[in-house]
């Protein structure tokens, strides 16, 4: 994908994360009416709904919120992705969590529609497998799994990658899951950057039509697919970060993934930064942009930014100035960017560049 660099609207920008240290809007008559930000004069529940990576974090906000802003209420609920998707274009909610951008098609049918990112995550690949440690899986043999081609733990191809391990010859069982899932459009989107006939096969997507692979499961939710794979010897699953904890504790194996310069590299800190700083060198104006497969010999490869979905045109003025104080300080490095929230779900902060263009675009909405 081509990227450009949004314009900096600094003073737009200025003014929304100096909204962000208080707890009145402004009143200034040199203020845009739609960049204010602060407690809006009626209290307002925004309702959210859609990813089940990012809604552990968004429950950690809840409180903090409130706390700042006592006339916003948020109100996070999982359903994945694709849920999130359409409740932000039906209007269910206000705010639709999403792993996955909006795509150009999706934003041409849905004038108004905005993809806000609010924080960076990542994918890992697990796998039940007890004794075996330190697996090693490229995007290549990732897909040639969940095609049915690859079916058992010691097959050649796997063998071929993780010299002196020992692998069982355990019958793989892949799970994916059944809901039109933002996790499911990471993990297919490196696939596609890794496998031809995958890209030119069932693609990448929140939903796509899945290869028949024998004895495949599916689940619901990332805690669904940890659940599955814990109670499934043999078996391999994608997972979002914010489970990370849970699969350990089901004490699931994550492995090392093979990124863009062929390395292998386990998921962290470290290796999503190296990725970030690969790959966030400009956003587009629609503030779609993938951190798949970036470059770089320590960049983890299924990286990604966690969007909100919103309306540019809110129902009303007390609406939009929650909306636009709540995106405004969950990406601030002052509120909802800082790492007591973000480390817990082993999620990044924004650049600062990215954190601009972002703040420009909420400064845009309306009520």
């Amino acid at each position: 994908m081509k990227r450009y660099l949004l314009p900096a609207l600094l003073v737009a920008g200025a003014l929304l994360i100096s909204g962000c240290q208080n707890n009145s809007t402004s009143s200034s008559a040199s203020t845009p009416a739609a960049a204010a930000t602060g407690n809006p004069s009626s209290a307002v529940t925004l309702q959210e709904s859609g990813s089940s990576l990012l809604y552990p974090f968004l429950q950690e906000l809840v409180q903090p919120l409130k706390q700042q802003y006592p006339n916003i209420t948020l109100n996070p609920a999982a359903g994945g992705s694709g849920k999130g998707i359409s409740d932000a274009i039906s209007g269910t909610v206000q705010l639709g969590g999403s792993d996955a951008y909006l795509s150009p098609g999706q934003l041409q049918q849905n004038q108004g529609l905005m993809n806000i990112p609010v924080a960076i995550s990542a994918q890992a690949v697990n796998y039940n497998l007890p004794g075996v440690t330190g697996l090693k899986l490229s995007g290549d043999v990732l897909a040639q799994i969940y095609q049915g081609k690859i079916t058992k733990w010691n097959d050649a191809a796997i063998a071929a990658i993780n010299p002196g391990v020992k692998l069982p010859a355990t019958t793989i069982v892949p799970v994916r899951r059944v809901d039109s899932s933002g996790d499911t459009f990471l993990f297919t989107s490196y696939l596609s950057a890794t496998n031809p006939s995958w890209q030119s096969g069932p693609g990448m997507g929140t939903t796509v039509t899945w290869p028949a692979a024998a004895g495949e499961l599916t689940a619901s939710g990332n805690p669904g697919m940890v659940q599955t794979c814990q109670s499934t010897p043999g078996c391999i699953a994608y997972v979002g970060i914010s489970a990370e904890k849970s699969a350990q504790d089901a004490k699931l194996g994550e492995a090392q993934l093979q990124n863009k310069d062929g390395k292998f590299v386990q998921l962290g800190p470290d290796t999503i930064n190296a990725a970030v700083q690969a790959g966030a060198t400009g956003i587009p104006a629609n503030l779609a942009q993938s951190l798949i497969n970036e470059p770089g010999a320590t960049s983890y490869p299924i990286v990604n930014y966690e969007y909100l979905v919103v309306k540019q045109q809110q129902s009303s003025s007390d609406t939009a100035d929650a909306v636009r104080t709540f995106l405004s300080w969950t990406m601030s490095t002052t509120g909802g960017n800082q790492a007591k929230y973000l480390d817990t779900q082993g999620f990044v902060p924004l650049p600062a560049a990215v954190r601009q263009a972002a703040m420009s675009s909420v400064a845009t909405l309306a009520g």
